[in-house]
């Protein structure tokens, strides 16, 4: 089998099977612990009626959800799993992960592991030999964070599965593509800018991503049931390929809601969460109007998206319907777990049943 051939049999694989283990049973532990109370939806105003619907919506559609988390003014008056998922099992969260990367950018900022974010990415890099003809040492950890490198990528075209599930040699793979666009100026989504940051901030730290999420986020929020993808180097996938419970997902979500702040701990510095749900790129994706912070998308001009509408409001959102949405006014954090194909039936559960439920 040559190599294409290879790639769009993966490709095929992903399509109609989902992602790679996009789950798995795990021993439960004690990040499957809430640190709230659990309570009804009505004693936090919230329309049970529409949630059922919801259900129903979900099963007579055949909609392939795995779970459905809320958080809301200090409870948990949400939670429901769809057979056969429950707490214990970890979730492919896909590109949701890009936030857990950009907080674990800003504490490395903040503890002085990065310099600032104009440093030159290829500064990381030296043992690339990257042609620099057309200026990609302008392109800063900044540049990441925004998706504005500049770089000539499609975002899960056969190039870009092949860079990530076939070769793996994503890093060198990435710097080496053209630069089309001056740095900084114009927004591409792209997987392998944010697989970037994350052997930035490996080698920033000396330790690997995933021991650097350990030290400074998981083990703060008592998630201790993760498992994380490497690439062939060794390096943890950026922007993917990380997989947590969905209670997980929730006390991250949690986190950013209070500032960076849980269980009255600061675990992420107040500014950079400021920083990262401000618009710092505008751009357009798949023929929509976006505003973009450092990896959180801020709106999204498709009508999906209407529960974005509202400058407070911020959401993670990766393949096949994983979400956490952030909805501070409300007070609340919406998780979605899912394996599903036609993932905007996900963010339809947000605007026509969850959102409303609020």
């Amino acid at each position: 089998m040559n190599k294409w051939m290879l790639v769009i049999s993966i490709v095929l694989t992903i399509i109609f099977t989902g992602c790679d283990k996009m789950y798995e049973e795990s021993n439960p532990v004690t990040d499957s612990e809430w640190p709230w109370e659990k309570v009804s939806p009505e004693s936090q105003g919230i329309l049970s009626e529409d949630l059922d619907r919801m259900v129903d919506y979900i099963d007579s559609n055949h909609v392939a959800i795995h779970s459905v988390v809320i958080y809301k003014n200090g409870t948990i008056p949400y939670e429901k799993y769809f057979d056969p998922f429950n707490k214990n099992i970890l979730h492919n969260i896909k590109s949701t992960s890009k936030g857990i990367i950009s907080a674990l950018t800003g504490i490395a900022l903040h503890e002085g592991y990065i310099d600032s974010l104009e440093e030159s990415v290829l500064s990381y890099f030296p043992e690339y030999e990257v042609d620099d003809s057309t200026n990609k040492s302008e392109i800063t950890i900044r540049d990441l964070l925004t998706m504005s490198a500049g770089l000539k990528w499609e975002e899960n075209n056969l190039n870009s599965m092949y860079t990530f599930f076939v070769d793996k040699r994503i890093a060198k793979r990435v710097l080496n593509l053209k630069l089309v666009n001056e740095p900084g100026t114009t927004f591409n989504y792209n997987t392998g800018l944010t697989h970037l940051l994350s052997v930035i901030i490996s080698k920033a730290s000396g330790m690997s991503t995933q021991e650097f999420a350990e030290n400074y986020i998981f083990e703060p929020l008592n998630i201790q049931n993760v498992h994380w993808d490497t690439d062939r180097e060794g390096y943890h996938i950026g922007g993917s390929e990380l997989f947590l419970t969905s209670r997980a997902m929730t006390k991250f979500g949690v986190m950013y809601l209070n500032e960076g702040e849980y269980m009255g701990r600061q675990i992420i510095p107040k500014d950079w969460v400021t920083e990262s749900k401000t618009t710092q790129m505008e751009g357009f994706f798949h023929g929509a109007n976006i505003k973009y912070g450092y990896l959180w998308w801020l709106d999204i001009g498709n009508p999906l998206f209407t529960y974005l509408n509202d400058d407070s409001r911020y959401l993670a959102m990766g393949a096949r319907g994983q979400r956490i949405f952030i909805c501070p006014e409300l007070d609340a954090v919406v998780v979605i777990t899912a394996d599903e194909a036609n993932e905007a039936q996900c963010d339809m559960l947000i605007r026509d049943f969850i959102f409303p439920a609020l």
